[in-house]
């Protein structure tokens, strides 16, 4: 069999580690018993007052610190109300200055006249009355000054007295502008013909092809006198009135009337020239207008 082993028997330092632990705890405890009564309690005491009285200094240096900050941008403030404070006071005394000149000027004023009596209003209406009708004078001869000045209207006097008798055709007047002609009215048979007493006016452009044009050249074709010379003859005549701007107009006028008789050649003819060229009765004729006066048939 098999001899049990002794247990060995160890020795545990524990309890020796605890009293020595504590030893050294005492031994702490009276080290620092001795430290602090040798130590001065008062100094310490004023060590931190000083601190306190040091930390409550820097407190009150910020505060008058802030506080200069503080004053100095109030003298500032206080320029700038300075100023706008002389500037208002130079202005109000600017005002007064004025005030008091004006006061000067108001006492330099006469006084107002006394208001007119009787006599003087008549004499002031009698005045006004004198002045309105030198006023309308001064009007009515600037009227007259001016009407003498414009211009004259110019006319122009045409006479065809005869009418028919001794063998002379009666005018039938057109009037040849720049750009037109006229057909002037006449105590013939303007009326009848064309069934109203004022002028016709053509644009040259339009007179081969206008009716009225057209009508009054086939009734002083067709047209026979009654009585006289020119009994169951052509009586009547176209007369152009030429103006001096339209001598182009009645070039182109004229050819109109050239074509017109060359078609009807055989009604207008009146004798033969030598070279067997018939002699035609011309249905028109011309005369120059001078000036720019209004027509006038007498």
């Amino acid at each position: 069999m098999a001899r049990r082993q002794k247990k060995k028997q160890e020795v545990s330092l524990f309890p020796f580690l605890d009293i020595l632990a504590c030893v050294i705890g005492n031994l702490i405890l009276i080290i620092t018993a001795v430290v602090l009564e040798s130590v001065d309690s008062d100094k310490i005491a004023e060590q931190f007052a000083n601190e306190a009285v040091q930390q409550q200094t820097e407190q009150n240096l910020q505060a008058i610190r802030d506080l200069e900050e503080s004053l100095k941008k109030l003298k500032q403030d206080s320029i700038s109300s300075d100023t706008r404070v002389q500037k208002a006071q130079q202005q109000l005394a600017e005002a007064e200055r004025a005030q008091r000149e004006a006061r000067g000027r108001l006492l330099d004023v006469p006084p107002p006249p006394p208001p007119p009596d009787d006599e003087d209003t008549a004499e002031l209406k009698k005045r006004e009355l004198e002045i309105q009708e030198i006023i309308a004078e001064m009007k009515r001869i600037e009227a007259k000054i001016a009407d003498k000045k414009k211009k004259p209207d110019q006319t122009i006097s045409v006479l065809y007295e005869n009418k028919g008798r001794g063998g002379v055709r009666r005018p039938f007047f057109v009037e040849i502008t720049k750009n037109d002609l006229v057909l002037l009215p006449n105590a013939l048979d303007y009326k009848n013909l064309f069934d109203s007493e004022l002028p016709i006016k053509i644009p040259v452009a339009k007179a081969a092809s206008d009716k009225s044009f057209t009508k009054l050249l086939d009734y002083v074709l067709t047209h026979l006198g009654k009585t006289g010379l020119l009994r169951r003859r052509r009586d009547t005549i176209i007369t152009f009135l030429v103006r001096p701007e339209g001598v182009n107009t009645y070039r182109t006028v004229k050819q109109i009337v050239d074509q017109y008789e060359k078609k009807n050649e055989n009604r207008l003819v009146v004798g033969m020239l030598p070279n067997g060229a018939p002699v035609l009765d011309a249905l028109s004729g011309k005369a120059p207008l001078p000036g720019e006066g209004k027509i006038l048939l007498d």
